[in-house]
């Protein structure tokens, strides 16, 4: 194994480079133990090649030194931690994340506007769907109109569901702002960040969610469920640049044995 992640070297900084590149890139990043240690790992990512990287950090620390973000400048798709937003690009947000919390916000805590989300979200990403299904580049101006009225006439009834918090003018004033609810969090981000959550209605280049960086972590999940950890760094980062090499080779329709074998001969295919 350690021959093969020698030979992959080059071709490891052949990936980085074409995802910094790229015109969207998904990116999110998963706990693993290494030796008994808490490590993460971090995946950059589009529709033909993979990236991961084994960092002891979750944030802006281990993205300067992974290298990707830095100078990408590109669309970037996520699921909202702060790091990201350090790096000058552009910047969207999952829409399978939001789902989610409103899946619980409408079941567990019985508020009607969720609900609406829920099925505004998905009407507005079948319609970009179909458009794109009938070669469109864009939607109508009058349709995206409507569509961000709706979103507006919801988050203004979420708001009525779910006021800032009362300060008892009694009590000592305390540090910092009040403590808001889930729900109200979630307002605040889907009204403050629209840009970014409706992206997707504005530009068909920009992904609906980020299930693909979430596909990509996934064998990162089930090789930590299976094996419990990676024994030491050197294996983990061994285990991150072969994985991504064959995820970029399936992502390509190649085969992955006959690649693999040729690594090994000294003949490694670059993607």
């Amino acid at each position: 194994m350690q021959k093969c992640y020698k030979a992959l070297e080059p071709i490891e900084a052949s990936i980085k480079e074409t995802i910094q590149k790229s015109e969207v890139v998904h990116f999110d990043e998963s706990g693993l133990r290494v030796n008994g240690n808490s490590q993460w790992v971090h995946v950059s990512s589009n529709k033909t090649h993979t990236h991961y990287q084994v960092h002891e950090k979750r944030g802006q620390i281990a993205m300067d030194e992974i290298g990707i973000l830095p100078n990408f400048k590109g669309k970037a798709v996520h699921d909202g931690f702060k790091s990201y937003n350090q790096y000058e690009c552009e910047h969207y947000l999952c829409n399978a994340h939001h789902l989610r919390e409103l899946i619980f916000v409408h079941e567990q805590l019985h508020q009607s506007w969720a609900e609406k989300m829920i099925k505004f979200l998905c009407k507005a990403n079948d319609l970009v769907k179909q458009a794109k299904l009938d070669r469109k580049s864009t939607l109508d101006a009058l349709e995206i109109s409507k569509f961000e009225l709706e979103f507006q006439i919801i988050i203004d009834s979420g708001y009525k569901a779910n006021p800032e918090p009362e300060i008892d003018p009694n009590l000592p004033k305390p540090k910092g702002r009040p403590k808001r609810s889930k729900p109200l969090n979630l307002l605040l981000r889907l009204d403050l960040q629209r840009q970014k959550v409706l992206g997707f209605l504005h530009d068909f280049a920009v992904p609906f969610d980020n299930n693909l960086a979430e596909r990509d972590i996934r064998m990162v999940k089930l090789k930590q469920k299976i094996s419990g950890s990676c024994r030491s760094v050197n294996g983990a980062n061994i285990f991150a640049r072969i994985r991504g090499y064959i995820s970029t080779l399936k992502k390509q329709g190649l085969n992955i044995l006959d690649t693999l074998i040729n690594v090994f001969l000294g003949n490694p295919l670059f993607v």
